[in-house]
């Protein structure tokens, strides 16, 4: 068994691919494998891949059900005790980003910092997790290890979610059960951007679901203004599509 499991959603992503690729093969850290689900790809990412299966541990193409969808098939094939989702783009921090991290702590989430590339910023995570927290914020799966139990114990991505199936499953843990948490001081990951989930035309459905989480985990956030004009909205957006 691999002691790290890093998946790899992928999708026509030949222009990207090679960054996640050159930051796993510079870890120093030795006990990984890489995952890679691709997507069905139709540019040249499959030819890329092949060319340097010798760092790859397993590749799966097919048309699957969106990115989360993807990620539950990575966690099936994953064999390692921690698991990580780096998407195509997605780096780690340094060559010794794994080295720092204290894994000795077995902890169900370890979770640290995350650089955005594309504004240079970084999402800082909490140095605790509790409930509250999860009412208005989620935590970077980028720079999250997930222990293999977490899956066994709380279930997978929900796929009904396009853009918040991360957010989802972060805010039923914490409803559902008390996960161990170990925060890791320093940025782990460097996040490419460009994703659905940063697309502005996809903002709406962000808010939709992120409504539908909040209504479903937290009963006093049904009460709130926010979450009445968010219902309004809805409303009207299904009035809209029905006419």
């Amino acid at each position: 068994m691999s002691f790290i499991s890093i998946v790899t959603v992928v999708l026509n992503a030949e222009n990207t691919i090679l960054t996640t690729l050159d930051s796993l093969v510079s870890q120093n850290f030795p006990d990984l494998e890489w995952i890679i689900i691709d997507g069905n790809s139709s540019d040249g990412t499959l030819e890329l891949l092949k060319k340097h299966k010798k760092h790859i541990n397993h590749v799966i193409s097919e048309p699957d059900n969106g990115i989360y969808d993807a990620m539950n098939k990575g966690i099936k094939h994953a064999k390692g005790e921690y698991i990580i989702f780096l998407n195509a783009g997605d780096s780690f921090f340094d060559k010794n980003a794994l080295t720092r991290i204290n894994f000795s702590t077995k902890s169900d989430l370890i979770v640290g910092n995350l650089l955005f590339m594309d504004s240079n910023t970084i999402k800082k995570s909490p140095e605790n997790l509790d409930r509250c927290y999860m009412l208005k914020n989620t935590l970077p799966h980028q720079a999250t290890f997930f222990h293999r139990r977490v899956f066994e114990n709380f279930g997978h991505f929900d796929t009904s979610y396009r853009i918040a199936g991360d957010y989802e499953f972060f805010a039923r843990m914490v409803n559902s059960g008390e996960p161990s948490y170990c925060f890791h001081p320093e940025i782990i990951a460097k996040f490419a951007g460009g994703g659905i989930s940063s697309d502005p035309k996809y903002r709406n459905l962000r808010k939709r679901e992120n409504h539908r989480i909040r209504w479903e985990y937290y009963p006093k956030y049904r009460l709130t203004l926010k979450s009445m004009r968010q219902g309004v909205r809805n409303l009207f957006c299904s009035t809209s599509l029905s006419n």
